[in-house]
């Protein structure tokens, strides 16, 4: 394809060589005859007026490749603004399936907008290996995504950086629906197809392999922000409890001076009292 493209190129370059050189290549036969006594045939006037008119073809055979140069690079200008201008109204909508920060074996699926412009009419299809289209109950997998209402009936926009965050499934619940019982046998494609505000059309693929999470396993134990927060509840709990008069005040006993000298008195006498016990044994 580029050696044709710079065979193409190249042409009219060589019709311009070519053009050009016809005259001066006219005039030189010309004075080469006339050493060779055809001067008789060609009078100087006669001489003069077919180089003028080699010399205006010549002019005019320019003037057109010229024109023809300048609108090709107008065309070009112009499909270059066009391209520019749906590439900032282009829309890339995104599908991620990913594990949850809450627990590892529950999926979450992401539908976003990473591109520059609004995703009108966006639709969802699930293929299998074949190309085929599943269908609901053909797919333990695919059924769960079909309960969502935007991957069963479509979505009217998605606007820019827009991001629509689901809870999908747990692990535990495909425990005796997969062949074979195995979780790493799902194998579908998932195909995007939207517009943008002029109406192009476009679309996406995502392969969706579980086999791809053979090996993957986590440390930790969930997300620590997650912890965090659920530390924060109990504590909260734990002072609501403190609080649970109508006044929603803290009980708190308080102590005089008079009655830390009392305690202090009677822990004298308790030790004491120890003492003289110990003294008669």
């Amino acid at each position: 394809m580029s050696k044709l493209k710079n065979e193409r190129s190249l042409i009219p370059l060589v019709s311009v060589i070519g053009l050009v050189s016809a005259p001066l290549i006219f005039i030189l036969g010309m004075v080469a005859g006339s050493q060779i006594q055809l001067s008789s045939i060609l009078t100087a006037d006669s001489l003069s007026s077919w180089v003028s008119a080699l010399a205006t073809v010549a002019i005019a055979v320019l003037t057109f490749i010229l024109a023809k140069e300048t609108w090709y690079l107008r065309e070009a200008q112009i499909e270059q603004v066009n391209s520019l201008r749906r590439e900032n109204i282009r829309p890339s909508v995104s599908v991620t399936l990913k594990n949850s920060d809450i627990s590892f074996n529950l999926m979450m699926i992401n539908v976003s907008n990473l591109g520059k412009g609004i995703a009108r009419n966006v639709s969802f299809k699930f293929i299998d290996k074949n190309g085929a289209e599943f269908s609901e109950g053909e797919n333990v997998i695919v059924d769960h995504f079909l309960r969502l209402h935007i991957f069963s009936n479509g979505m009217h926009s998605l606007g820019i950086n827009q991001k629509v965050d689901s809870f999908l499934f747990s692990f535990f619940e495909l425990k005796g629906k997969l062949e074979g019982d195995d979780i790493f046998t799902p194998f579908f494609k998932i195909v995007v197809s939207y517009t943008d505000v002029e109406g192009n059309d476009y679309s996406n693929e995502l392969t969706i392999d579980f086999a791809e999470l053979k090996g993957i396993t986590e440390i930790g134990g969930g997300d620590p922000l997650h912890k965090i927060a659920g530390d924060l509840k109990k504590l909260r709990e734990q002072l609501e409890r403190m609080t649970n008069s109508s006044s929603k005040k803290l009980h708190v006993n308080t102590y005089t001076s008079k009655d830390r000298e009392a305690q202090r008195k009677a822990d004298e006498e308790r030790i004491a009292e120890y003492k003289k016990q110990l003294e008669k044994v």
